[in-house]
């Protein structure tokens, strides 16, 4: 994914930013206004997907509300796709903010992790199903903008 047309600020060593810059690989899901989802690199179940502003913001406490909405509406549209796509019986919405509190990238995100997939416990995400599981939900999303 190649986003950044100069609209977006970044932090050189942040991976998220790189993500939406370019510079590293990530199984894109979906993308729009001002933020993008990904999957997890080390999902603990199948389909577990972060959603990110494309703009550097560490945390709750220094992302913009209206970021905010945009990142947990993205969240909901993957959460009906997780279902949709890979049978998914429940999901988990989560944000980490803080080294206390679990946040292991400092740059905001939501984690939204489905429930009846199968359990992957932060095995990293072999290229294979990456490419299969960001398929397929892409192709559930592209579903629900075009019933």
């Amino acid at each position: 994914m190649s986003s950044n047309d100069g609209n977006y600020s970044s932090s050189t060593a942040c991976i998220f930013c790189g993500i939406v810059e370019g510079r590293e690989y990530a199984y894109i899901v979906a993308e729009e206004k001002g933020v993008v989802a990904f999957l997890d690199r080390y999902p603990v179940n199948l389909g577990h997907t972060l959603v990110a502003p494309k703009t550097h913001y560490e945390n709750v406490f220094d992302t913009p509300g209206a970021v905010l909405a945009d990142m947990i509406l993205l969240a909901q549209k993957i959460a009906t796709a997780q279902r949709l796509a890979l049978n998914a019986t429940g999901v988990r919405i989560v944000m980490n903010n803080g080294k206390s509190a679990g946040q292991e990238i400092s740059h905001a995100h939501l984690h939204v992790i489905p429930y009846g997939t199968a359990r992957l416990n932060r095995v990293m995400l072999d290229e294979g199903t990456g490419r299969r599981v960001a398929q397929a939900l892409r192709q559930a999303l592209s579903t629900l903008a075009n019933p």
